[in-house]
């Protein structure tokens, strides 16, 4: 076992370490049989590629197939895999009878890893510019993880040695290494695109339920610790009953819609959108205020939008299981009349971008992890605009770790830039738009955090059925979105 593991064990006086298991009182090792140990915990490993590729899965037969030679190289999806070292140590994991057959490209640097080449990292060693590639379909970051019957889990156990020493089990116990994997330090964070329950969405929400459109997603949506929605349209009490064939772009949404965001467990609602304020311009109602209560009422928090130019500036601050995650946002687009004013509600506007980095910077010194959110120009291709990455990268570089266009009604181009995730569209979650066939496909990002980090990235794959409910990619629409969207990131990777 790495000596390292052991450096948090307090050492009862008088007690030293041994070699020699036939000297021992104690002895803390690699688990053979379960039965045999006082205790077990379980050092967690993850196997990991670089961020940018397609394959989500690989059995744990197929990977010991090609560490062990059995299997041609040709076939692998890796040219080495690398291993923190003592890579001995994950040998015997994968290949308990014949580690030394196992093919592991020993490494101490955990931020590199070659476009060709896969890594297996230590659970809290996890970055964002890795992707975690599930292994018979389990991965650490499952909602449901089980260590236990996990193939990269490490069980360590302690019992007692051969000696005819009494040993206290409390002793025992207070020896054996804690788990590197602690689920009550993470935070898993499911962040999406538009929302507008309006027009033909609406349509069928008054006539399939409220519900329906979460029909396919919920139980992932509701998993998550925290869920966040960028709803754009407000709440109204005499919205009209709403008109599949309506072809304007003045929206409102009925209160009853609310039902939707509370059954999918929203608990984050941003209001960048640039259609807030739109009962204010055909009815003179300022619909904000009571869209905000609707959303108190249900235990949800806002930012990015309010009932004046202060509250919609002003970030929303989270903790939870010890990280501190901080949401500011703000539309540039407009139109004017969606921005909020000294008196006046509406989304926070950008300006000249300044207020918005200077608030990153103030909330990064205070110890949280600032996540923003952008209303910008729509527009329908994959790849990201010259203004788009101009008006990004700056909020990258202020200190964000997480930078989202809400916009976009496409899934778009993403980026690693400044130690930052970017991504310039998620693309529809709830909004019809018929005929416009290539904004039916879009992510749902879910992101994790632990210990005061942000560790890792899952890109949740969406498409459109009745013009109103989303539901998961076949493994083959999935890969082919994926590469159309790596393929147009790519070009971001030569963009200065």
């Amino acid at each position: 076992l790495p000596a390292e593991m052991f450096a948090s064990i307090p050492t009862p006086l008088g007690m030293v370490l041994s070699d020699d298991p036939e000297e021992a009182d104690v002895i803390v090792e690699v688990v053979s049989d379960e039965q045999a140990y006082e205790a077990i915990s379980y050092q967690v490993y993850a196997l990991v590629a670089p961020f940018f590729t397609v394959q989500d899965d690989i059995t744990f037969k197929e990977l010991t197939s090609i560490l062990t030679g059995k299997s041609s190289q040709d076939e692998a999806p890796f040219k080495s895999l690398y291993a923190i070292e003592p890579a001995s140590l994950l040998q015997r994991l994968i290949d308990p009878k014949n580690p030394k057959r196992v093919a592991l490209t020993p490494t101490s640097d955990l931020s590199v890893l070659p476009d060709d080449s896969w890594m297996i990292v230590p659970f809290e060693e996890l970055q964002p510019q890795f992707k975690v590639v599930t292994i018979d379909g389990i991965s650490p970051l499952d909602d449901d993880f089980n260590p236990s019957a996990y193939a990269l889990s490490l069980p360590v156990g302690v019992r007692s040695g051969t000696t005819d020493r009494d040993i206290d089990p409390d002793l025992l116990l207070s020896l054996l290494p804690k788990s590197n994997f602690k689920p009550e330090q993470l935070t898993s964070l499911i962040m999406t695109g538009v929302t507008a329950m309006a027009r033909d969405t609406a349509f069928v929400m008054s006539t399939e339920g409220a519900l329906y459109p979460g029909t396919n997603i919920r139980k992932v949506m509701r998993a998550a610790d925290l869920t966040h929605i960028s709803n754009e349209v407000s709440f109204f009490e005499d919205c009209p009953f709403p008109d599949p064939d309506y072809e304007g772009f003045i929206f409102c949404s009925d209160p009853e819609y609310i039902d939707l965001l509370v059954d999918l467990g929203t608990d984050i609602v941003e209001l960048t959108g640039n259609h807030n304020n739109d009962v204010r311009a055909i009815y003179k109602v300022d619909s904000v205020p009571y869209s905000l209560d609707l959303y108190r009422k249900n235990d949800m928090k806002w930012y990015a939008g309010g009932t004046n130019l202060t509250n919609a500036k002003a970030s929303l601050k989270i903790e939870h299981n010890g990280n501190k995650l901080a949401f500011v946002g703000c539309n540039s687009y407009g139109p004017y009349m969606a921005w909020a004013t000294d008196d006046s509600s509406g989304s926070a506007p950008c300006e000249d971008w300044e207020w918005i980095k200077q608030t990153i910077t103030e909330l990064k010194q205070e110890g949280y992890l600032p996540i923003v959110t952008l209303q910008f120009q729509e527009e329908y291709l994959y790849t990201a605009t010259s203004t788009a990455i101009r008006d990004f990268r700056p909020l990258a570089e202020a200190g964000a770790v997480i930078v989202n266009g809400s916009q976009s009604h496409v899934g778009k181009a993403l980026e690693f830039y400044s130690d930052a995730f970017i991504q310039y569209g998620l693309g529809n979650l709830f909004f019809d738009q018929p005929g416009y066939y290539i904004t039916y496909d879009g992510f749902i990002q879910k992101h994790f955090f632990y210990q005061g980090r942000h560790i890792s990235i899952q890109l949740l794959t969406i498409t459109l059925e009745d013009t109103a409910k989303p539901r998961f990619m076949t493994p083959d629409e999935r890969a082919k979105f994926l590469q159309d969207i790596f393929d147009a990131s790519a070009e971001l990777r030569s963009t200065p």
